[in-house]
Formats: C-alpha cells, structure tokens, sequence
C-alpha cells in the first residue's frame, strides 16, 4: 500500500514514507506535537477520499461566486445565506466573516487573507440593513447563538433558539441546538439534529465540521475523526478541522498510553460513567479479538518500543494502518453512550442514508438530496425580494465624487471609493479619505482588485445610470487620449528628441498625470521648462514612456525618451497640472545645390563633435556615457527624422549650454541654422580648451 497525500499519489517511495517515518521519530524522541502531524492528516484524508467513506464521493457545494452561491444576490457563496457581517477580500471577493475563519485564504480563488485587519464592508453592511432587516436581525442572533456555544453557555443558547422560529433552510442554528444538546449530555437529541443537518446538506463542510465536534462532545473519537477528515474530503482548506484531526492523533499515538487515557478522562469528566472508563478507540475489549486479527494481518509489534523500533517503509505502512484503524476507517467502532434502542435507530438511519440516498446513483450523488436541497435554497432566496423603492442611487454614490461607483475598490477598513478616486487619494496622504486608517499597502503593491458583488448589484439595479456613468468616463478618457489638445506638461528640465530623460516623480499632480498616459494608453506627455511669466515655455518636446517602477512610498522612477519638437498654442490646466494644445515642429527640407551644401556643413559639424567628444578628460567621458549613451551614428538620410538626425539632440544634450540657449536651438525648424548653432558652441568649448592650456 502506497502512503500519497491527499489529491495526489507520490512518485519516490521515500517521499511517499516522510510523513510517517517522521512521526516515528518524533514519538521516539518523544517530542510529537499536533503541528507536526500535518503530513500524517494528508495521508489518512488521502485514504479515506480513495475509501470513498461516508459522503466522500459527493461534490462539495460550488463556491467560486463571492455571492448568491444560495440562490440570492447577497447570500454568502459558502454558507449560502444572506451575508452576514460581509467582509471583502483583497481580493475582491466578498464572504461571511464567519465563512472565512475556514482557513487563511479566500474559499473562491485560494488568495490568501489576513481577516484579523478586515472590517465588514460599510457599504454592503448599509444595504443589507436597509434591504433586508429581518435577514439582519436574524443575522445578529445567529451569531449571539454562535457566542453562546462558544462559551459553553447552553442553557441560555437553547433559550435563545427557543425564540427563533426555525425554518427548514436554517441548518446552521439546527447545528447550533445539536451543540448545545451535546453540551447538556442530551445526546440522542444532539445527534439527531446534526444528521438532520448532513442529510439536508451533504456536501457542506461546516456541517460535517460540527457534527464531529457533537460526536466528540459525545465522546465518540472514531467517529468524530471520521467526519471531520469527511470536511476536509469536501473542503481541504478547513484549518479548523485540520488542527483537530492533528490533535485528536497526537493523543492516539503518545507512547505513553496511560497520560493519553487520563487526558481523555480529564476532558471527559463530565460524561456518564461508564463512559468516561471508554471512550472511542480506547475501548477495544469487545473487540478484542478482531484486533489481535488485525494486529497480526498488518504484523504490528505489540510495544510501543518495537513499533518506534525502525522507521522503515513497512513499519510506515504499518503505522498508518495502526491510525486507520484506531479512528475507524478499517472498522466503525461505537462507544456505549447510548442504549442499545437508540445504537439501532442511528445505526437504521445510517444505513437509510447511504443505501437509499448515496447509492442511489452511479457517481455517488444523492440526487433527490441534492433536489430537495436546491429546493429548500430557492424558496429561501425568493422570499428576499428587492422591489424598486428601496434602490436609491444615492447608497451607491462614491464620498470622494459623489457620482457612482465606478471600478469600486473596498478597502482593508470597509470603506469603499472609485478605483481612481481612491488612486488620487492617495497621491496625496497614503491614509483612508474617511477613517484615516493606513492604505500603504496599496502604494507599495499597486494592486486594486474591484468588489465584485457590489458591482454586479450596480450593474443589475442601477443598469442605466450605469451606463451614463460609463459614458462619462469615456468622454473623459478620449479627451486625455488626444495628442494635440489638452496636452499634459510636464514642467521640469529640457527634453531633446531621441535622448533617454528619467524622472523622480514624487508631486500628487504629476502621480496623476503620470497614472492618466497610462490609462489612456498614450504613454506620451509634453516636457517643458518654467517660465516665471507663463508657467513654461512657448516650446517643449513630447515624451515617451519606456518603463515605469515604483518605490513603496507612492514615488516612481519613469524611463522616458523624447520625441517630436512641439509649439505651444493655447495653455491650461487640469486637476493641477498644466495642459495645453500644441502643435508639432518638422524641419523644413530643402533640395538641390542647398542640399549638397547641407550635407558638407553636416560632415564638417560630425567630425568637430567628434573630436569634442573623444578630448574631453575620462571621467566626464564615463558621466556622459553612463547618462546619454553612445554618441549615435550618422543618418544616411539627413531629412528623414522629422526633427533632423539624432546626433545634434545627443550633442546638444551633453553640451553645457544655458537652458536658454538649448530652447532656441530647439525650437529651429531647419537644420542648416541648428548645425551652425552647434558649430558655434563646439568652436566655442574648443578655444577655451585651447586658452586653458
């Protein structure tokens, strides 16, 4: 027999043995504590999903929706009922908070979450009270019901539920009223109630998980261990039921048996007393000879010392059939807490659940189970209507643009905004616009997942003033999206066609205009210089986004290269950065004779730059380079570039100039003015390199 984890069969046979050769050791070293035993989980759940034992063949209930998984807009997709105390995920998923303490990650897409810094959500919490108060106040004592479990406060529990009219949909206070029995050692009532629970709904975890807490109440070890490795069968995220599984087996497997008995008396003090003297797998004397059987069919020593002798292949596989068979799943092994009537009529309706519901039919599924259960999910969720009186548009309205949500983002805090509301937020105070709560994590991240479930319930209620919020948006968006109108500037330093120009953007208003190329798909925006009269300058050049990478403060560091010259024709501002409309600059060609002179007074400028460039001392030839790059080649075609050939950008770029002078070289339309320009300043730099010496 092959030991494989659960889900997957192992290929190296050393591997396959880890979890129980480990636990060997530890019990040798007499160091075994439950976290350790997760492994050893794996495998029995590995073989009890391959046993096919009790429900195990059947599907678990479909939970990839964040809500309506019960038939309703707003019900839980894990419990299946309305949303009670709804918790967003960073993700954007939306569950019970209750449902989430399941495991640490989202039961819909596996993404992990930390519930301990998740708020309900305002918004949500806001419409459910408003659309559906009973569901609410129900709500409230359902989970004043789960306190009182909780604190073992049974009497007032059964009081509580006494008050509560019961419907058949409310499996999870059925499930409560067996915990609370079994806490009253009403065991029969107990116990009923929660095969009433599984029979109803025999793909839900939670009931699989709570009915093992009753059996173990009841002090049924076998059992309960049973039903809880069928809640992970169904469910192998329930952390819950994982850490109960790991500490009901690191009592089993103690070397020393009798501190295991007496913890298990001690837990077990308050039940009957002749069960108190056998409880679960402890009691073996009626069995007693089909375990000597057992015993000498998997060849298990009889010590403890000679079993923890080898971790072995065989011995682990010894070892685990040792396991299985102490929990039950080579034999169901019943405690005797009730009487002999009572062990008939649950073992009847045992039988009665898997010949007449499970085998029904081929593939393991009770099909009128499943019928009635979407029957009793269906009549629940129609009685929760929302008429068009209680939608008011104003409970959807974002409290940063006071338009409707679009793209909304619920924070860890519950608060929700438009994705780009909250984003300029930000640009400004990494804190929550309402409660002032730390939103760090989305600068340092940059990831903003939507709410789902409250954009669907906008999308289905309010489809039209949707719409006319999109339409909106677009209008705005097309408008940033024109390269010749409302241009964003940029005002900073000067910017050269071709030539690499990184910046350190920290400013709110340029976070946004950096945020917009890229939403627009644009990539492109307009660099100028100041001008303490206009704001900038009359010319400037277009520039490129090539990458962006951003630091965990808000801060970014942006990669551009410049583009095409432009004029600037009427100026602006937007959200507090400037704009403007611009017109493009292209060098005008010339033919003939002019040409032919153009072309010698290039060549004779290329060579001057050259030679510049290869006298300056080392280390500022390792700056310009490390900076600019190589100085480019020379164009074959002169009046090909719309601006002129790249070289004159790079050159004027590196060249210690006034800024300027650069804009007047920038702002040329022809190329024969701009190589004299060039010339100048070479022959400039090249006598006072001369005097120098």
């Amino acid at each position: 027999m092959s030991v494989a984890p659960s889900g997957r069969m192992g290929s190296a046979q050393t591997r396959d043995s880890d979890p129980i050769a480990s636990t060997q050791t530890r019990l040798a070293a007499g160091s075994l504590r439950p976290e350790q035993l997760g492994g050893l989980v794996q495998c029995l759940l590995y073989h009890f999903k391959r046993g096919g034992h009790g429900a195990g063949t059947l599907e678990p209930e479909p939970r990839h929706r964040l809500a309506g998984g019960g038939g309703g807009l707003l019900d839980c997709g894990g419990c299946r009922e309305p949303l009670a105390q709804p918790v967003t995920l960073r993700c954007g998923h939306t569950w019970c908070r209750h449902c989430l303490r399941r495991g640490p990650r989202c039961p819909g897409c596996g993404e992990a979450a930390d519930l301990q810094s998740l708020r309900p959500n305002v918004i949500l919490s806001h419409l459910m009270a408003k659309w559906f108060p009973a569901e609410v106040r129900r709500t409230r004592d359902r989970i004043r019901l789960e306190e009182l479990v909780a604190q073992c406060r049974f009497p007032e529990a059964l009081r509580l539920l006494e008050q509560l009219e019961l419907k058949p949909s409310d499996v999870a206070l059925q499930s409560y009223r067996a915990e609370s029995y079994a806490g009253l050692r009403l065991f029969k009532e107990a116990i009923e109630d929660m095969e009433a629970v599984c029979s109803r709904r025999p793909a839900w975890p939670e009931g699989y998980f709570r009915k093992a807490r009753v059996l173990y109440t009841m002090g049924l070890v076998d059992e309960a261990v049973q039903s809880f490795l069928q809640c992970l069968a169904l469910d192998e995220d329930f952390t819950q039921a994982k850490v109960e599984v790991e500490k009901i087996l690191c009592d089993l497997l103690s070397p020393v048996l009798e501190n295991v008995k007496e913890g298990f008396l001690h837990r077990n003090k308050d039940l009957p007393a002749h069960v108190s003297t056998s409880v679960g797998c402890f009691q073996m004397a009626p069995n007693s000879a089909e375990l000597k059987d057992d015993e000498q069919m998997l060849n298990v020593p009889n010590s403890a010392e000679e079993e923890l002798a080898c971790p072995s292949q065989t011995h682990s596989v010894q070892l685990l059939h040792r396991v299985e068979y102490l929990v039950g799943l080579k034999k169901i092994s019943s405690a005797p807490l009730l009487s002999c009537q009572e062990k008939a009529v649950l073992t009847k309706r045992k039988l009665t659940f898997s010949d007449q519901e499970i085998k029904e039919t081929g593939d393991g599924k009770s099909k009128h189970q499943k019928q009635d259960a979407e029957q009793l999910f269906h009549s629940s969720s129609s009685e929760r209507i929302i008429t068009k009186d209680l939608i008011d548009a104003s409970d959807f309205e974002c409290s940063l643009c006071m338009r409707l949500f679009l793209e909304p983002i619920t924070t860890p805090c519950g608060h929700t905004f438009c994705k780009g509301c909250l984003e300029r937020s930000l640009d400004h105070n990494p804190l929550c616009p309402l409660c002032k709560d730390s939103l760090k994590e989305y600068l340092e991240n940059r990831k903003y997942a939507v709410t789902y479930l409250l954009e669907e319930v906008i999308a289905r209620y309010l489809s039209e003033e949707l719409r006319e919020r999109q339409r909106i948006h677009d209008e705005e968006t097309a408008e940033l999206s024109n390269l010749t109108k409302s241009v964003p500037i940029f005002v900073c330093t000067m910017a050269y066609p071709t030539v690499p120009c990184p910046l350190h953007v920290f400013e709110p208003r340029y976070r946004l205009m950096i945020r917009r190329c890229f939403e627009t798909g644009t990539k492109r925006f307009g660099m100028c210089i100041s001008d303490p009269h206009n704001g900038f300058t009359d010319y400037g050049c277009m520039l490129h986004i090539r990458n962006i990478h951003f630091l965990p403060d808000g801060r970014s560091i942006v990669d551009t290269v410049g583009g095409s010259c432009f004029k600037v024709l009427q100026r602006g501002q937007k959200d507090g950065y400037y704009i403007a409309n611009i017109e493009y600059l292209k060098d005008v060609k010339v033919t003939g004779e002019e040409l032919d002179k153009l072309m010698d007074l290039h060549d004779e400028v290329y060579a001057q730059a050259c030679r510049w460039f290869q006298n300056l001392k080392s280390r500022f030839h390792i700056q310009i380079l490390q900076h600019f790059g190589p100085m480019p080649e020379r164009e074959t075609d002169l009046q090909g570039p719309p601006n002129g050939p790249a070289w004159c950008w790079w050159l004027l770029a590196v060249l210690p100039v006034d800024p300027k002078y650069q804009l007047s070289v920038l702002s040329m339309t022809s190329l024969k003015n701009r190589l004299i320009k060039i010339q100048k300043i070479l022959t400039y730099f090249s006598s006072a390199r001369d005097q120098s010496k």
